[in-house]
């Protein structure tokens, strides 16, 4: 049952306080464990409960579609497969596939792809390995009035063969995607390219809000639903002006684990910073982003081995040995791979003021103490 009809109907449960047990019930789920949602082939029209397939206009009607994927079936395949240029209407407000099945997407898309309607869907996935939207080539487009709610530490949508420089991924009119942002905090979506092609800043088409109803959610939104008008901005009383002017000092000493914060230890690492054998200053990523921000989150990709984070609301990413790292959509050049000791990820002190986007003017180095001082 979509968040928000649950809250209202759990407020109206205790406001009356008489509501019964069995007034609440869900409907029953189907089971959902062959290849009957494949829809790649398809040439004539088929049926279902809850759902319609136009074989002729390449479109999946859902209404009051209720389905699961139990665990052990459909493993590493999807629950619905769609062909290229294919349509997914979804209607009314209650719309729901839980897959429990290990890297079972949701939806594969062999190409071009669009949901619309004026219902809502909700998607749940077990795995972590599971996608609820996987598009080939794309594009994708989600419009109308149509709302996706996603519950998984999977991708929300993995877009597989990338390239071209126009919009891959669009959400307009009154579309949401809707998604957890502690499951995805650096992996909502992923565009992965074709060898030698360069990344497009055309490529995504959407704008990110926080859910009005719920403070733990993330909706994906048309940029026009965020748009402001341009206005005067009101002045600020020197109270609140000096405060958020306020900078703080930060110390790193070469082979000490301990990080000071306005002279006061902050932070102790795991592992020391260090002078590689180039002579770069190296420092622990995650320690000074967690000093400087205590609820930074940075993860760990163990399939690509690469570290996820976001600054300044950019998506970084970041890959032991390599000579680049992405921000946004940008590949950026590194003074000096990046390396890991003792599991731990370290960047050289230049590279780590790129990232966070520090200038030289912040910064002090002490060769005689070998201390990294940072203001900012």
């Amino acid at each position: 049952m979509n968040k928000k009809v649950l809250c209202s109907v759990l407020s109206a449960a205790i406001l009356f306080g008489t509501c019964p047990v069995t007034a609440m019930a869900e409907e029953p789920l189907h089971t959902l464990d062959t290849d009957i949602m494949d829809f790649r082939y398809a040439e004539e029209d088929r049926e279902g409960d809850g759902w319609y397939w136009d074989a002729n206009g390449l479109t999946l009607t859902l209404e009051n579609f209720y389905y699961e994927v139990p665990e052990g079936k459909l493993e590493e395949k999807a629950a619905i497969y769609l062909p290229d240029e294919a349509y997914v209407e979804i209607e009314g407000k209650d719309n729901v596939l839980n897959i429990h099945s290990y890297r079972c997407d949701a939806f594969y898309c062999e190409g071009e792809v669009n949901f619309y309607g004026d219902g809502e869907l909700e998607i749940t996935l077990d795995s972590s390995g599971a996608d609820a939207i996987f598009v080939k080539k794309g594009p994708l487009l989600i419009d109308d009035e149509v709302e996706i709610t996603v519950e998984s530490k999977g991708y929300v949508i993995y877009l597989d063969n990338a390239r071209g420089d126009k919009t891959l991924i669009s959400i307009q009119d009154d579309a949401k995607l809707i998604f957890n942002k502690k499951d995805h905090k650096d992996r909502n979506i992923v565009l992965v390219k074709k060898s030698g092609v360069k990344t497009s800043s055309n490529w995504l088409d959407y704008a990110e809000t926080d859910d009005e109803w719920d403070d733990d959610y993330i909706n994906l939104v048309a940029r026009k639903a965020v748009a402001k008008p341009e206005t005067e901005e009101p002045a600020q009383d020197e109270d609140t002006s000096a405060e958020s002017a306020a900078l703080n000092e930060y110390k790193i000493i070469i082979g000490a684990k301990k990080i000071l914060k306005n002279g006061e230890v902050s932070y102790t690492a795991d592992v020391a910073p260090y002078l590689n054998k180039d002579g770069y200053t190296m420092l622990p990523l995650r320690a000074l982003l967690e000093v400087s921000n205590p609820e930074q989150v940075v993860n760990w990709n163990n399939g690509t081995k690469s570290a996820h984070t976001f600054v300044n609301n950019k998506l970084v990413s970041i890959k032991p040995g390599e000579s680049t790292y992405t921000k946004a959509l940008d590949k950026i050049v590194l003074s000096t791979p990046a390396e890991t000791v003792n599991g731990r990820l370290f960047v050289s002190l230049r590279d780590w003021m790129s990232i966070m986007e520090i200038d030289g003017s912040q910064l002090n180095w002490d060769a005689a103490t070998k201390t990294v001082t940072l203001t900012y």
